[in-house]
């Protein structure tokens, strides 16, 4: 192609999206989802700035909800340019929320005596610093290719924390809303008129917010309930003639100085002489849970954009996205910030998948900070402090509420006990007590981390059923559709994980020939709540590349706790088959496969007789010769053919249906060793040797079958011993291919 041609190609290739971004209906619904988003950001920037710069940093409250929009707008532009996903949303995340607070406020106390500006700064530095080193440690775990390793960490630790992020968020919902005069930890100071009638309207807000998201999921819920609380609390204020300086006085609106109020600049390097840089040394231990906290919730999220997306993201590279947004952020005023999934997957439910719906949402967020905070003074704090308890209220039902009856209660015990740990001891002792928890856990399982004991394809571990040989040998040419996983021990939070990445090796090595996959729990002792995290990925896996997920096991509460992940993905039995033994499975996956088979599936089909003989013998008159020896018979399904132990007097070929071979075993217990299907041949050793029956045969479905007893046999020999012969020879080259196939299974089990 010449350089004009190509030159030409890239123009309308260009012309043709800039056109496609000017549909109406595609700028229509991008600039809504943009909206939307920034309305939700603007209100997070304004509670976490709110709950962070409260106490004496109060009046630099505008501040600090300025330096939280500021890393919306940054972080929400460079995060999706370079981010796997375009429309990924990102910005401050509220969970991150109270472990500034703590940090504010054990800077604001180390430093009590000292102007509130100096704190302020301090406070400023610090944030700063920390996402920084935030930043660089998310950029080099994403660089090392580690960000796998951290979802190792247990799931009831993970949850515990994210529970106590919970409380702390709800205990400053409720500073913010009725001021310092309430102490969550003494139910005596809510008794007082004056901290009642401020923390009522905000309890009642985050209540109905929580109550409305629970019940509607529709994209303009927040925006209206928005509005209509903000719009109330003025119809109130003009019905009771009450001003806003009043109001302001009050504390029910945000107490700007309207004069010297701004969002930006937030700090600049004339301040940096003022900074205590030894206080700022000092938030080392709140620096390093902010890392692991982070590079979690980064990797949950990025877990939940991959379901609301449905399509892989790479964890490494988002780390490495993350981290260097948030290295530039640190010198461009921009604290800690990275992808949020609840707000993308509201994006992308709205249409706004494009990156021009990222252009639009960064420039109405830069547009709230050149206007300033005068429009968002008139938030009421009942408005800001209900949407903190909302959001911790929140975490608190995904964390603990939704769980309480999927999960054992041993994990259940754990999350209590973290929780109980930050709400009373701390963030930090929180914290200490989830790695203790880790550890107790790791401790517990890791003798049993061997959890695959056996891996094979359809072609080396074959079912116990005999089937004609055509059939036979077309499952040995597409053994591979099926691949088999044969599980041991105690599946685990770092197990489940390994076996998740093994299994997408086996799939993503060939594509083309992965349709089936069975997965054998028959030999595990126990699994975690963590399991259930790897099996909804797999399965959303399997739903993209059109696989059928085979569970098979004995013990129903691990197979129902797996199992229950399908019910609430809402898979059809085309993605989702549960039986109790390996076989059974592996059998079924086979007559699928049987059933894309040329000749059609010949186990529901009666054969003709001379035709069965002629594909065992391949002798047209040696055919006619034996078949006059055998007898057919029909048999009723239920029936027994024989049982264990009768006398051995004569051999059948299955002309249609299917027989179970059936070994009693002491204590009423009998097991099916092995189903006949039609073209294969049962009981031949009675003819040759008269021993007894060593197992019973039973009628599966109604069965045609084609009979050769001892007598008749022995006859055949005497009268046509030529054709014995070739008899007896075919019989052995069956026997022979039987003996291999289940060699061929044994040999692949013990891998």
């Amino acid at each position: 192609m010449s350089s004009t041609s190509k030159s030409s190609s890239v123009k309308n290739h260009w012309k043709s999206f800039v056109t496609s971004l000017l549909t109406p209906s595609i700028l229509f619904r991008n600039m809504s989802a943009a909206a939307v988003l920034a309305v939700l950001n603007v209100a997070t920037a304004v509670s976490i700035g709110t709950l962070i710069f409260s106490g004496p940093l109060k009046s630099f409250v505008s501040l600090g909800i300025g330096l939280f929009l500021i890393a919306t707008a940054v972080a929400g532009l460079i995060i999706p340019a370079t981010s796997g996903y375009k429309g990924l949303i990102a910005a401050p995340r509220s969970g991150q929320a109270p472990v500034f607070a703590v940090m504010a406020a054990t800077i604001a106390l180390s430093m009590q005596g000292q102007p509130n500006e100096t704190i302020a700064v301090t406070v400023i530095a610090a944030i700063l610093v920390t996402t920084l080193i935030v930043g660089i440690f998310m950029f080099t775990i994403g660089l090392a290719k580690m960000g796998t390793l951290v979802r190792y960490i247990p799931y009831p630790v993970v949850a515990g924390f994210f529970a106590g992020l919970g409380y702390l968020l709800t205990k400053g919902g409720i500073t913010v809303a009725a001021g310092p005069l309430a102490d969550i930890t003494s139910l005596t100071s809510f008794l007082t008129a004056e901290v009642t009638i401020h923390l009522l309207p905000a309890v009642l807000f985050g209540v109905v917010l929580l109550l409305m998201e629970q019940r509607f999921s529709h994209w303009l819920l927040f925006p209206t309930i928005l509005a209509a609380g903000i719009g109330l609390f003025y119809f109130i204020l003009f019905a009771t003639g009450t001003s806003i300086e009043t109001a302001t006085q009050n504390g029910w609106v945000s107490a700007f100085d309207k004069s010297t109020a701004s969002f930006f600049p937030v700090f600049s390097l004339g301040q940096v002489p003022a900074v205590d840089w030894s206080v700022v040394a000092q938030q080392f231990s709140t620096v390093i849970v902010l890392c692991i906290l982070s590079v979690i919730m980064l990797l949950l999220d990025i877990s939940g954009v991959e379901i609301a997306i449905n399509r892989d993201l790479d964890p490494n590279r988002e780390l490495r996205t993350a981290g260097l947004s948030n290295i530039i952020g640190a010198f461009v005023v921009s604290p800690l910030s990275f992808g949020v999934a609840a707000d993308t997957a509201v994006a992308h439910k709205l249409g706004g998948d494009r990156f021009i719906m990222i252009v639009i949402y960064t420039a109405l967020i830069l547009t709230v900070i050149a206007v300033g905070p005068a429009p968002i003074s008139l938030i009421p704090s009942a408005i800001v402090g209900g949407f903190l308890i909302y959001i911790g209220l929140n975490f608190l039902i995904e964390w603990i509420w939704k769980k309480r009856s999927k999960l054992p209660f041993t994990d259940l015990l754990v999350i209590f006990i973290i929780l109980a740990g930050v709400a009373v001891l701390g963030i930090l002792e929180g914290v200490a007590i989830g790695i203790f928890m880790a550890t107790v856990l790791f401790v517990h399982s890791y003798s049993q981390l061997s959890v695959v004991k056996s891996a094979m394809d359809g072609a080396e571990h074959v079912s116990n059923i005999d089937r004609h040989k055509n059939e036979q040998a077309y499952l040995d040419q597409h053994g591979e559709l099926i691949q088999i996983f044969v599980l041991q021990g105690f599946v685990f939070f770092g197990s489940a994980s390994q076996l998740l990445e093994k299994i997408k090796l086996v799939i993503n090595g060939d594509r083309a020939n992965k349709r089936f996959l069975v997965i054998d729990f028959n030999h595990v002792d126990g699994v975690d709540s963590s399991v259930t995290n790897s099996f909804a990925k797999l399965m959303k896996i399997c739903i993209r590349e059109n696989i059928t997920l085979c569970l098979t096991g004995k013990n129903t509460a691990i197979i129902e706790r797996i199992a229950n992940v399908g019910e609430e993905l809402k898979l059809s039995t085309n993605v989702l088959q549960i039986f109790r033994e390996l076989d059974e499975a592996i059998g079924w996956c086979e007559d699928q496969i049987l059933l894309k088979f040329s000749a059609g599936n010949s186990s529901n089909q009666v054969m003709n007789s001379d035709e069965l003989l002629n594909d065992l013998i391949e002798d047209d008159e040696a055919v006619a010769t034996i078949s006059k020896y055998f007898k057919k018979e029909t048999i009723l399904e239920g029936e027994v053919l024989f049982k264990q132990g009768d006398t051995g007097n004569s051999l059948y070929l299955i002309l249609g249906g299917a027989i179970s071979i059936v070994i009693n075993l002491p204590g009423a217990h009998s097991v099916n060793v092995r189903t006949m299907r039609a073209g294969s041949i049962l009981g031949e050793m009675a003819v040759y040797t008269g021993a007894p029956r060593t197992a019973s045969a039973v009628a599966r479905r109604d069965s045609v079958l084609f009979k050769l007893s001892t007598k008749d046999y022995q006859s055949l020999v005497l009268s046509q011993p030529s054709e014995a012969h070739l008899f007896s020879a075919c019989i052995i080259k069956i026997m022979a291919e039987r003996l291999a196939r289940s060699n061929k299974s044994v040999l692949a089990l013990a891998r």
